[in-house]
C-alpha cells in the first residue's frame, strides 16, 4: 500500500539549499531589473491597428425600440456589405455548440441599414443595424450578428414585459476622458452590482472628440460585452457635436425617430416606454436656438400631459442647476423645469459638470429628509474632474443641493417597483455615496426620502401648525420619512425636561400608522395637565425614527 510522502522539516539540508537557490534567483532577477527599466520603451501600438475593423463584428450594442416587449434593435460594426450583414435569433436554449438548435428555431434577418463612417484613422468604419420583430414579451432570446460566415458570439437579452414589471437600470454622467483606463472599472462595477439591469442611461459626453474613431473604439471597449445584452439609452452632450452632430451618432445609435420632428433632433430627442417608466431624452445643445428649444418644449409637454406610465425619467446633458464653475443654463431651466414640476417628473438625470450634485426646489421641502418635488441629479463617470461651486446655481434659483461630491467617479443604480423608485450613487470602488427612495401613490402624490442614516432619523423634524397653544386645544402634527404602515407613537413632553434629557417618552397621546407615502398626519389635543407658560414638544417614536417638534408654548 502506498504511503503518502511526508514533507521534510524546514531545517533540513535540502530545504536550506533550495532556499539558497531561490535567493540566488531572486538576486539575479533584481540585478537585471535596472537594465530592463533603463532600456528603450516599447513603441505605442498604433490606434489605427487597435481599432481597425475586420469582418468579425465588434461594437455590438442593444438599441431600444418603442415596442420593447416585441421588438429589439441591435447595431454593430464590421467589414461587411449591405447585402451580407445579418443577424440571427432564437429563444435562448439551454446549450449551444455541439447542441444544435432545432430545425426552424433560428430566424435570420437582414440588416435594415449599413452606414460607412469616414474615420480619423484613415479608413471607414461601417455600422449595421438589424431589428428583431414578432418577439414574445418577457422572454429570453439569444442572438448573434455577422455576414453569414463571420459571426459575433451568441449573446442573450430579455424582452420587456407587456405591462408594468419591476426592473433596474444604470445611469452614468460624462465618461468623456480616460476611456481606456479609468472608465472601464466604473462600467464593470456597475454591471457587477446590477447584472439584471435592463437599460443603461448615458447623459451625454460619452467621448471627448465627436468624430474620433479612437475614442469611440475606447468607449465601446470600456463597456465590452455589457452593451450587447443591456439596452442603451444615450443622449448627446456638447462633445458629441463638432460642426454638427458626430458622424458616428446615428449609425451607432439608431434610436426611435419619434422626436419633435426637426431634422436636427432626429434620434437625439426621442422617447420610449419600458415596463411602466416613460424615458424622455432631450438635446440641450440647441438651448440658444429658440426654434429648436420651442419645438422640444412643446413635444415634452405633450409627452408629460398624456403619459399612461406611473414613473417618468428625463435625461439631457446641460443641467437645470449647475454644480460647478459659473455655468448656467437659464433657457433649460426656464422652459423645462416648470413642466417637470407641473407634471410630476420623478428623475432628471444630467451630466456636463464633472462632479456630483443632487437636489430639488426649496418649495418642495417637507422635512429635513423628505421633499415631494422633482429629484435633479448631475453625475460623472469618467476621470476628468471639476471643482464644486458651493451650490450657488441651485440656491440662486430657488433650489437646494442635498448631496455633492467632487474628484470622484460615480455610477448610479435605479430600482423601479410599483410604488417606489430607489436611487443609489456609488463610487468607482463600489462604496455608497448618496441615495433616496421615491414613493408614489395611485393619486400621483409623491415623497422623495433620503436613505436613512443614524444621523438623519433623529432631531427636530416634526411639523406643527402652531407653536403657541392653550390647554385642551387641538394641534395639527405631521412628519415624514417612515416606511408605509410603520406604527408611530405620539407623545407630549416638556421641552428640555427630565423626560427628554433621560430619553423618556412623556404623556402618550396615541398611535398612528404612516400612510403609503411614509407620512404621518394627525390632530392631537393638548393635555389638560400642562402648565401655563410651560414649553413642550411633540415626540414621535417608531422603529425607524425618534423625532421631535419645535418648542410649543402653553399660553393659557
Amino acid at each position: 500500500m502506498n504511503q503518502p510522502t511526508k514533507p521534510r522539516a524546514f531545517g533540513s539540508r535540502q530545504t536550506k539549499l533550495a532556499a539558497a537557490g531561490a535567493g540566488v534567483l531572486l538576486v539575479g532577477a533584481l540585478a537585471f531589473g535596472p537594465a530592463a527599466v533603463g532600456a528603450a520603451a516599447p513603441p505605442v501600438y498604433p490606434a489605427a491597428e487597435v481599432h481597425k475593423p475586420t469582418p468579425i463584428p465588434d461594437r455590438v450594442i442593444l438599441i431600444p425600440t418603442t415596442t420593447p416587449a416585441t421588438t429589439q434593435r441591435v447595431s454593430w460594426r464590421a467589414e461587411a456589405t449591405a447585402d451580407t450583414a445579418q443577424a440571427q435569433i432564437l429563444e435562448a436554449p439551454r446549450a449551444l455548440g455541439q447542441v444544435q438548435p432545432a430545425a426552424g428555431a433560428v430566424a435570420t434577418v437582414r440588416a435594415l441599414a449599413s452606414t460607412p463612417v469616414n474615420t480619423t484613422l484613415g479608413y471607414a468604419s461601417t455600422y449595421h443595424t438589424a431589428e428583431f420583430t414578432g418577439l414574445k414579451p418577457d422572454t429570453r432570446y439569444t442572438y448573434r450578428v455577422g455576414d453569414g460566415t463571420n459571426w459575433s458570439a451568441w449573446t442573450d437579452f430579455t424582452t420587456a414585459a407587456e405591462g408594468f414589471e419591476p426592473f433596474s437600470f444604470i445611469y452614468y454622467g460624462d465618461a468623456q476622458n480616460y476611456l481606456d483606463s479609468a472608465v472601464p472599472r466604473v462600467f464593470r462595477q456597475a454591471f457587477a452590482d446590477r447584472p439584471q439591469a435592463k437599460a443603461i442611461v448615458n447623459a451625454g459626453d460619452l467621448i471627448d472628440s465627436a468624430n474620433s474613431e479612437e475614442q469611440w473604439g475606447q468607449w465601446f471597449k470600456a463597456g465590452g460585452f455589457i452593451d450587447g445584452q443591456v439596452n442603451n439609452i444615450s443622449i448627446p452632450g456638447n462633445h458629441e457635436y463638432s460642426g454638427g452632430l458626430s458622424a458616428f451618432w446615428r449609425p451607432q445609435f439608431p434610436y426611435p425617430d419619434n422626436g419633435p420632428g426637426n431634422a436636427e433632433l432626429k434620434q437625439t430627442a426621442y422617447t420610449l416606454d419600458y415596463q411602466g417608466v416613460r424615458f424622455i431624452g432631450l438635446d440641450t445643445n440647441y438651448q440658444s436656438n429658440a426654434t429648436l428649444m420651442a419645438a422640444q418644449t412643446a413635444w415634452l409637454e405633450n409627452l408629460l400631459k398624456d403619459n399612461p406610465n406611473k414613473w417618468t425619467v428625463v435625461t439631457f446633458h446641460h443641467p437645470v442647476y449647475s454644480t460647478t464653475g459659473t455655468r448656467n443654463n437659464p433657457n433649460v431651466r426656464a422652459q423645462w423645469a416648470p413642466l417637470f414640476e407641473k407634471y410630476g417628473v420623478d428623475l432628471v438625470l444630467q451630466g456636463h459638470d464633472h462632479s456630483y450634485g443632487r437636489g430639488n426646489p426649496v418649495s418642495a421641502r417637507r422635512s429635513a429628509t423628505v421633499h415631494n418635488g422633482v429629484a435633479y441629479v448631475v453625475s460623472v463617470s469618467g476621470g476628468k474632474m471639476y471643482a464644486l461651486n458651493g451650490g450657488e446655481n441651485w440656491t440662486g434659483n430657488g433650489a437646494e443641493v442635498r448631496s455633492t461630491s467632487q474628484n470622484t467617479q460615480l455610477y448610479q443604480l435605479v430600482d423601479v417597483t410599483g410604488d417606489t423608485v430607489t436611487f443609489e450613487a456609488r463610487y468607482a470602488n463600489g462604496e455608497h455615496h448618496d441615495g433616496f427612495v421615491i414613493r408614489k401613490n395611485d393619486k400621483g402624490e409623491r415623497t422623495v426620502n433620503d436613505l436613512r442614516t443614524p444621523e438623519n432619523t433623529v432631531g427636530e423634524q416634526v411639523t406643527v401648525d402652531k407653536t403657541s397653544v392653550r390647554r385642551l386645544e387641538t394641534l395639527k402634527v405631521s412628519a415624514y420619512g417612515y416606511d408605509p404602515g410603520e406604527r408611530v407613537a405620539i407623545w407630549w413632553r416638556e421641552k428640555g425636561g427630565d423626560e427628554a434629557r433621560h430619553g423618556r417618552d412623556g404623556t402618550l397621546i396615541g398611535y398612528e400608522k404612516a400612510d403609503e407615502l411614509g407620512r404621518v398626519e394627525e390632530t392631537v389635543r393638548v393635555p389638560a395637565m400642562v402648565k401655563r407658560g410651560g414649553v413642550y414638544e411633540v415626540y414621535l417614536d417608531s422603529q425607524n425614527q425618534k423625532i421631535t417638534s419645535p418648542a410649543i408654548t402653553v399660553t393659557k
